[in-house]
């Protein structure tokens, strides 16, 4: 049977679980683009399905308005564009890299560079909560989301104690973020096991941001006090990253979200070496 991959914003059944759970709740564009697809392969229902593209994302926050002619403000049609692509292959088409370094321009935090930096090390007490979260309410997050009120985060609320933060400048052109980010760096843990969440932000000209991306990594094998190099993917993103905004990057090891193998009070040190200096993979499309 063919294939097609719609990509929704939101977490956990946020863009169809009104559709699925709620009679009358009105159209439900998740739920009915799945009927249709099962009437067409299950039934034969000749309704348009294989001229769909195999793939349609949504692009974060990106919403189709209307003006309101009574109040002349603009109301929302559509929680976000979608954007069409033969194939996931062709929904990446370059990728930039930027390096985790020791400080950010002009900041307290590390930075994101066009250069590598190795020899540096960052630290945090693992174990507590922050500010830094993925979600603050599954699903409920999400549905906020959906109808145009994503979370914002207060960056200058995190707790530093308990998580790492790289920087960036201000981009000088816009980013189209259209992929799967890869995380690379070094570990080091006091404890036998430690969990990594990374959240990656856009961070806006007034100090708050919205997130683009997140995923944690849990390392049950570690030697404490021994360093381990290692990457992962990030979930898969569609954003128009704005000029003059910054990337943000935060390394956590507790998010509510997820269950952890965080050890409380035990510290983790990211660091970058000289064999593969600690970089994120930014895709481009």
């Amino acid at each position: 049977m063919p294939k097609r991959l719609n990509m929704w914003i939101g977490d956990h059944a946020a863009p169809e679980g009104a559709g699925l759970t709620i009679p009358f709740s009105g159209p439900n564009v998740p739920v009915e683009e799945a009927f249709a697809w099962l009437d067409h392969h299950l039934l034969g229902a000749d309704n348009g399905v294989p001229d769909w593209p195999a793939v349609s994302n949504q692009i974060m926050f990106t919403y189709l308005t209307r003006t309101d002619p009574e109040t002349g403000k603009d109301v929302i049609t559509e929680p976000a564009v979608r954007e069409t692509r033969p194939s996931w292959a062709e929904v990446t088409t370059s990728t930039e890299r930027w390096y985790l370094t020791s400080a950010a321009p002009g900041g307290r935090d590390g930075g994101l560079d066009a250069e590598p930096e190795i020899g540096w090390q960052r630290e945090f007490t693992a174990g507590y909560p922050t500010e830094a979260t993925a979600v603050d309410d599954p699903v409920i997050t999400g549905q906020a989301e959906w109808n145009g009120s994503p979370k914002t985060y207060p960056t200058g609320k995190f707790d530093r104690r308990h998580l790492a933060v790289w920087t960036s400048a201000p981009v000088e052109s816009a980013r189209r973020i259209r992929g799967v980010p890869e995380l690379a760096l070094t570990v080091r843990s006091s404890a036998a096991s430690a969990t990594l969440v990374a959240l990656l932000l856009d961070l806006a000209p007034d100090e708050t941001a919205r997130i683009v991306t997140h995923e944690p990594l849990t390392l049950p094998d570690l030697t404490p006090g021994q360093d381990r190099d290692v990457s992962w993917r990030l979930q898969a993103a569609g954003y128009d990253l704005a000029a003059d905004h910054r990337l943000m990057l935060v390394l956590t090891g507790k998010d509510p979200l997820y269950s952890d193998a965080g050890v409380e009070d035990s510290t983790t040190t990211i660091t970058s070496d000289g064999n593969r200096p600690a970089h994120l993979s930014l895709p481009l499309g």
